[in-house]
């Protein structure tokens, strides 16, 4: 039987005891979470906690361990600076080393006894410089670009009787936090100019749209990438919207639009893909437009509106992709004849007859071995062929067709700059005179003046205005009925003249007075009795690197040449003045290494500082409420004793 306590407040024993238990549980429990506080040092233990505060700390905690990871790149990225700024210095040593050879070797007390062994001095910096072009560090090529190079982990190596790189022209970048990621190391193209870059296309290809076409491929009728929504499609008053959001081809695009269509009346129109954007085939009235503020509409050209008839939409300009066919060039290519390769001294024929795509004739390109890259150049309408061998010399001809020229990668083309030949030496037509003469079998002979010419061309056009003025009926090579036909080597590359006039005399081309044009040109050459005349390729490619200018240091010294020797001095100060600015570049990013590393280091001890006072435990307010704690427990208990063995009698005592 419970006891019933007169008071104040009347409760019974079990009112009270369950009141004493509570106390204690509470007295309890707050003991036990300042123990594991204590022993942890942590104030929080789990998200229920304090969830605001659990929110801060668990942000915090992210962004120390991004932070040590930076870090962690920023050493490693350091580690890759130092090393290639020792590099570079090293390659500066050597290249000074040479530029003093050279030096030494021009004008009077040079024998080719000496030369000849000096060329073995150069022969072994050439091999140094490889071999620091080759250095690593922890895995991480330092001239390699974005790419490790696939062969023994080296990314120079010797080929073709060149030196060829098979790294990057990107950089490898790492995120170190702060200003955004930072450039690691420095690619061979930067550091030792090891590509060509002569044989750009000027050929526009001129992509065609198709049903394959990505959205992402195309520029957009409105000159900014297409910006994906919804649009509204009108057909003979009725309205229905059409979500693009998710579309990713023209052919997405078409599906959706014409399903809109045949929803609201299937003989109203079409709506169809047609050289670069959309074509709208209306037999009754059919509006597509944007919705409100949208731009879907007019970034894909769609902005259309016809009552019978067919309207086209704006072009899209789509690009030339490694997924675009030859039947989308906008421009006629002759792909079944191929291009005739000379790199070095090996020639190999590029047939594209049976490419699918553009990846199929990079694939062509690549499979001939010759350490050749076909791209796609960065307008993204037209081809780029890169050398990636220095040290020899690159021609791209015709095969008997077009292909070369029609692709714009003939190196001695018509749009060849007359610059741009002998390797940059050029041409130097003698001011007011006449560069050459053309004597024909006939006795027949014109002059030909180059001033003002800047193209093969145009100098093609000279040579024609000068035989027409001379009374003679020019043609093409090939052309019948004609005394004399000038153009290109239908195979390879070079002038080709052709003299169809009869008569004892020779064939030949005759410098006059000072002028060496047509040495320059390739075409000083007596033809003799033969009715063709054919000039030397001086149009050919090269990597003006600096394995070129020691290979050609190296010859020249071989071949006991003064000329040579000067020349390949003076590209050697070049590329010192090159690496020398590569170099500061690497300190500079060295530079910044360091600074961010500082910089994060002081946000990391902040981060951390904020991070402790939110979840770290006060040791000295913890144990002084701890010690409080103890106490009013052991109050509770006493009380809660006293009061649970009270007998009535007790009580009114």
């Amino acid at each position: 039987m419970s006891r019933i306590s007169f008071s104040q407040v009347r409760t019974s024993t079990l009112s009270s005891s369950n009141q004493t238990l509570s106390s204690l549980q509470r007295t309890q429990r707050a003991l036990a979470q300042l123990q594991q506080q204590l022993s942890t040092g942590r104030t929080l233990e789990r998200p229920s906690d304090e969830p605001a505060r659990v929110s801060s700390v668990l942000h915090l905690e992210a962004q120390i361990s991004a932070r040590d990871q930076h870090e962690r790149n920023l050493q490693h990225a350091r580690g890759v600076l130092n090393n290639a700024d020792s590099a570079l210095g090293d390659a500066t040593t050597i290249l000074r080393e040479a530029l003093s050879i050279a030096l030494s070797q021009v004008g009077i007390g040079s024998s080719a006894e000496t030369r000849e062994s000096q060329a073995t001095v150069i022969d072994a910096q050439l091999k140094a410089l490889i071999d620091i072009g080759n250095r690593q560090y922890q895995g991480i090529s330092l001239f390699g670009g974005s790419l490790s190079a696939e062969r023994n982990g080296q990314v120079l190596v010797e080929f073709l009787g060149g030196v060829r790189y098979l790294g990057a022209r990107e950089d490898l970048v790492a995120a170190v936090g702060g200003g955004g990621p930072l450039t690691v190391n420095t690619n061979g193209d930067d550091a030792f100019a090891a590509l060509s870059s002569r044989v750009q296309s000027m050929v526009d290809i001129d992509p065609q749209a198709s049903p394959q076409t990505r959205i992402v491929d195309v520029t957009g009728a409105q000159g900014v990438p297409v910006r994906l929504g919804s649009i509204s499609v009108s057909v003979n008053g009725t309205e229905a919207l059409v979500e693009l959001g998710t579309a990713e081809t023209l052919e997405d695009v078409v599906d959706r639009v014409q399903a809109a269509i045949d929803a609201i009346d299937p003989a109203a129109g079409t709506i169809a893909i047609a050289g670069q954007g959309f074509e709208l085939t209306a037999a009754g009235a059919i509006t597509i437009t944007d919705i409100g503020h949208g731009q879907t509409a007019g970034d894909l050209g769609l902005n259309l509106s016809a009552t019978g008839g067919v309207v086209s939409g704006a072009a899209l300009d789509p690009h030339l992709t490694s997924r675009t066919t030859p039947a989308e060039f906008g421009v006629a290519i002759d792909l079944a004849s191929g291009l005739s390769i000379t790199q070095g001294a090996a020639t190999k024929i590029a047939d594209f007859s049976s490419a699918q795509t553009v990846e199929d004739m990079i694939n062509v390109i690549d499979q001939l071995d010759l350490g050749l890259r076909l791209e796609v150049n960065e307008q993204r309408n037209g081809f780029n062929l890169i050398s990636e061998v220095s040290g020899i010399e690159l021609s791209i001809g015709e095969n008997g067709g077009t292909t070369a020229s029609d692709l714009g990668l003939r190196t001695f083309g018509n749009q060849t700059a007359l610059a741009d030949l002998r390797l940059g030496l050029g041409v130097e037509p003698v001011l007011d005179e006449d560069d050459f003469a053309i004597e024909l079998h006939d006795g027949r002979t014109f002059s030909v003046n180059l001033d003002g010419i800047a193209t093969v061309g145009e100098a093609l056009d000279a040579i024609e205005a000068a035989a027409t003025a001379a009374g003679l009926a020019v043609g093409a090579p090939g052309d019948a009925g004609t005394d004399f036909n000038v153009g290109l080597r239908p195979m390879g590359n070079g002038f080709r003249f052709e003299d169809a006039t009869a008569g004892a005399g020779d064939f030949q081309v005759v410098q006059l007075g000072t002028s060496l044009v047509a040495t320059q040109l390739g075409i000083y050459t007596n033809a003799g009795a033969d009715a063709v005349l054919d000039g030397q390729d001086v149009a050919k490619v090269r990597a003006e690197s600096i394995f070129t200018h020691m290979i050609d240091f190296r010859d020249a010294l071989r071949n006991d040449d003064s000329f040579g020797i000067a020349v390949a001095s003076d590209a050697i100060d070049v590329d010192i003045e090159t690496v020398a600015r590569i170099q500061a570049d690497v300190g500079t990013r060295a530079q910044r290494v360091d600074r961010q590393e500082e910089r994060s280091q002081q946000l990391k001890n902040s981060e951390r500082t904020l991070l402790s006072e939110l979840q770290d435990t006060e040791l000295t307010e913890a144990i002084t409420r701890f010690l409080q704690l103890q106490q009013q427990l052991e109050a509770s208990l006493r009380v809660g004793g006293s009061s649970l063995q009270m007998s009535l009698m007790e009580f009114l005592r």
